[in-house]
């Protein structure tokens, strides 16, 4: 079989001549394969280094929540205390004016 003719040339691309073997062939596709799979490793590293931000932007933001919640309660008492004191003193103002 000549090296012209044999099937396996038919499958390279156009730009390999029938004098480069089979093995450069592979190499290159391997080449391009690693290429491919390095950048997808990089966008999955990515992702995963974005997606850890996220978590731990959300864990802070819920943390900043939390105080909040707990100081709104603290102030809801002490309004609540002030309005009862302000209850009695109103009432003990009434009472004198009688």
């Amino acid at each position: 079989m000549c090296l012209g003719t044999s099937k396996e040339n038919l499958y390279h691309p156009s730009y390999l001549t029938a004098h480069q073997s089979s093995h450069e062939f592979h190499h290159l596709q391997r080449k391009r394969y690693m290429g491919l799979k390095n950048s997808r490793n990089k966008t999955r590293v990515l992702f995963v280094i974005l997606k850890r931000k996220m978590a731990m932007k959300n864990l802070k933001l819920y943390m900043q929540n939390q105080c909040m919640i707990e100081e709104n309660a603290k102030l809801r008492r002490k309004a609540l205390l002030l309005h009862q004191e302000n209850q009695i003193l109103f009432s003990q103002l009434q009472n004198v004016k009688k």
